[in-house]
Parts: C-alpha cells; sequence; structure tokens
C-alpha cells in the first residue's frame, strides 16, 4: 500500500469524469505489469481517480482515465462498449460502519498483490483508492477499481475489459 503525501478531495462519485483520449497526468502511485507478447498495462492512481494505459512494445494501445477536473470527458457511464473495450460502473451509498468494513476487506485483500497499486490518502483511514488486474493474457486483458469516498458514504466501483487485437490504437 502506498501512504500518500497529498490531501484527499472532497469528491463525489457523480463528479467523476471518462475519458479514453490521451489525457497527461501526474501518477501518485503506480504499477506497471508484463503481460508477455510486449503487452504491458500501468495502472496509475491520481490525485483525483485513477488511469490505466495498455502498451504494445511500449506503444501506447488505449488509455482510460476516470477523474475529477477533465473538463473535456464524459460523466462515468454505467456501461459503455466499442472496439474490444466495455467498462462497467457502479456507486454503492453505505453508512460509515460499512464503508469502513468494505474499505478495510479491499485493503487486505489487495495488500502485497503484485499486479494491483492501492493507494491511501491522509486525513481519513478509509479514503482508498485501488486498482488490480483479474484476469489477463495477449488476448484479453481485465481490470477492477475502488475509489472510496468516506465523506459521501460511497464506493466507486468500476470493472473493465480490452481486447488488444480488437481495438483501436489510440
Amino acid at each position: 500500500m502506498t501512504l500518500l503525501d497529498v490531501p484527499f478531495a472532497d469528491v463525489r462519485g457523480d463528479t467523476l469524469r471518462w475519458t479514453l483520449a490521451p489525457t497527461p497526468c501526474t501518477p501518485l502511485a503506480s504499477r506497471t505489469i508484463g503481460l508477455g507478447s510486449g503487452l504491458t498495462v500501468t495502472l496509475s492512481v491520481l490525485g483525483a481517480s485513477h488511469q490505466v494505459v495498455v502498451r504494445r512494445h511500449d506503444r501506447p494501445l488505449l488509455h482510460e482515465t476516470i477523474a475529477c477536473g477533465i473538463d473535456e470527458a464524459a460523466p462515468l457511464p454505467e456501461a459503455h462498449a466499442a472496439g474490444g473495450y466495455r467498462l462497467a460502473s457502479h456507486v454503492e451509498e453505505m453508512g460509515p460502519e460499512e464503508l469502513a468494513a468494505q474499505a478495510s476487506r479491499l485493503v487486505e485483500r489487495l495488500s502485497g498483490r503484485t499486479d494491483a497499486v492501492l493507494a491511501h490518502f491522509p486525513g481519513d483511514p478509509h479514503a482508498v483508492t485501488a486498482l488490480a488486474l483479474d484476469r489477463s493474457d495477449a488476448r484479453q486483458i481485465v481490470w477492477s477499481t475502488w475509489h472510496t469516498y468516506p465523506q459521501t458514504g460511497e464506493i466507486v466501483a468500476t470493472t473493465t475489459s480490452y481486447r488488444p487485437e480488437e481495438g483501436t490504437s489510440v
């Protein structure tokens, strides 16, 4: 787990924006995972959410950015599918005790995994952003993300699959 030295932004799930356009961002924590056949996936925690970049031989194939404050991005959709890319998102609202328990289970489940990034924002022990590969090979890459917002009692979760051979490069 990465303990971040930046303040937790007071945001809500409904302020998240989504884009597949290349968006320059400075990650607060990231991990690059090699999948073979020249494919890599970089999972990054941003100050306001996350970015995933899939590359083949260092050439970007896909950028997924979900974050607050991206002016030219769309609201986070519940579902999107095109060109070998599929996204599903869900916002779950809950009380403080349930959110704390779910955030703790998430941290326990992902801690120590080499195919995940887990970041904790200071100021609230349950302010966590996490990304993890679920299933990955040269034909299909699947990842999940979780963003906890203790101040609003929300957990925003996404699951994405990408088939590099079907997708269009960016």
